[in-house]
């Protein structure tokens, strides 16, 4: 492997910190890693996340019972008017494609994409993929309950091609048709609140 003058992979970085590394590559990266400020900066980055996770023994309770657990201190209902929707907008909180880039690999190369976005009690974890010459964009939203569960939660995809949508499963997953490269706004439809993400480019 050649370091003179290029970018440590990140995948090679991960075996640097995790100790995957054999003796000979080892020291060629620790070397480059010592002169390269923006290598420097990830192995301090993925030392930090990794030193995280392993000592992280926390276990999540299971999605049945958090919504048990709701529910025993939920308020009685009360009839009352109908309270308006609320429409709020999404954070992006980790998106693959700005992760650092592997040597050799250009920016443009048709490849899959992760996006973690999060609103108000929400997570909507968000995957788009290449589908011939389309793209597909599937994922699933973390923080629903059981009884949130509705045949009107939906999501819909609107951009320069239409307008395509799809309803959620009792998972919580959906999978959108297929649809051409461009900048959209992804709308979810949930009991009581839309949930927006303007501006989505999609395999652009």
């Amino acid at each position: 492997m050649s370091i003179a003058s290029d970018h440590i992979p990140f995948t090679h970085l991960v075996d640097l910190v995790e100790g995957r590394l054999a003796r000979g590559e080892r020291a060629l990266v620790e070397a480059h890693v010592a002169a390269c400020p923006r290598c420097a900066a990830d192995v301090a980055w993925l030392e930090r996340v990794i030193g995280l996770m392993r000592t992280d023994d926390s276990e999540a309770p299971p999605r049945h019972i958090l919504a048990q657990v709701r529910r025993m201190f939920r308020a009685p209902a009360e009839p009352a008017a109908a309270t308006p929707r609320r429409r709020i907008a999404a954070a992006l909180q980790v998106d693959s494609a700005r992760g650092p880039l592997a040597f050799g690999i250009r920016t443009g190369a048709a490849a899959e994409r992760q996006m973690l976005f999060t609103a108000a009690e929400y997570d909507l974890d968000l995957r788009v993929a290449p589908s011939g010459s389309l793209w597909q964009v599937s994922g699933q939203v973390l923080g629903t309950d059981d009884e949130q569960q509705a045949p009107l939660q939906t999501i819909e995809l609107h951009g320069p091609a239409g307008a395509v949508r799809a309803t959620l499963n009792s998972l919580s997953e959906f999978t959108l048709p297929p649809t051409p490269a461009g900048s959209y706004t992804l709308t979810l439809h949930l009991a009581d609140i839309d949930i927006a993400i303007a501006e989505l480019e999609i395999g652009v």
